[in-house]
């Protein structure tokens, strides 16, 4: 599967997936691709990735990508996979947040399995409010404005060092493991300076302006 080459070469995209609700209209800025159900919570897309599962017809009038319920990875996974350019990306992803546990969970593990092949790229994970709720971000240095709680993680063990307006900073480069909770419940209280090597993310269990 491939994008035309007026597609291809867009860095900034809309991932909508099934769990809604409808896209804000700010969104429409970017490039969109609906992940199968998500169809039903975008009046505008550039293309479409699915099994149909989750939404039984087929979209008229965009690009599709049909895919067989025979297959051995999600719909997500094969969307991210047409995002193939060494670039530095941005992904917001709307309709993928809540739902079962597992299929969120393997939400968080494609998404960081793209950004480590996608080094300074960056994904935007939004929830049913519309809030932001964690930035996955590739290997790179990052700077965000945040007030409030956060923790800090990745899949798998990645050099970090963490500074800025934290409670508990990191001032040194250190190993953080897999999943560690040294990451967990930090506060900020205005800019946090992420430097990373390995894709890590930023949660956020509150409301992110």
């Amino acid at each position: 599967m491939k994008l035309p080459k007026e597609l291809r070469d867009k860095t900034e995209w809309v991932l909508v997936g099934p769990m809604g609700p409808d896209l804000p209209d700010r969104f429409y800025d970017f490039s969109v691709m609906a992940v199968d159900g998500g169809a039903r919570f975008t009046g505008r897309m550039n293309a479409w990735v699915g099994d149909s599962d989750s939404f039984k017809k087929i979209p008229e009038n965009t690009l599709v990508f049909k895919l067989s319920e025979d297959k051995d990875s999600s719909d997500l996974s094969c969307a991210l996979k047409l995002l193939d350019l060494q670039v530095n990306y941005t992904l917001h992803l709307w309709g993928l947040s809540g739902g079962r546990k597992d299929h969120e969970l393997f939400v968080w593990g494609e998404v960081l399995a793209f950004l480590e092949l996608h080094p300074e790229s960056k994904a935007i994970l939004y929830g049913m409010e519309g809030n932001i709720e964690t930035h996955f971000l590739g290997s790179g240095h990052w700077k965000f404005q945040h007030q409030g709680r956060f923790s800090l993680g990745s899949l798998r063990k990645i050099r970090v060092k963490l500074t800025g307006d934290v409670k508990y900073p990191i001032k040194t480069e250190s190993w953080l493991p897999a999943l560690s909770s040294w990451g967990l419940s930090n506060i900020g209280n205005g800019e946090i300076i992420l430097e990373n090597e390995g894709p890590a993310f930023l949660h956020y269990p509150g409301d992110k302006e």
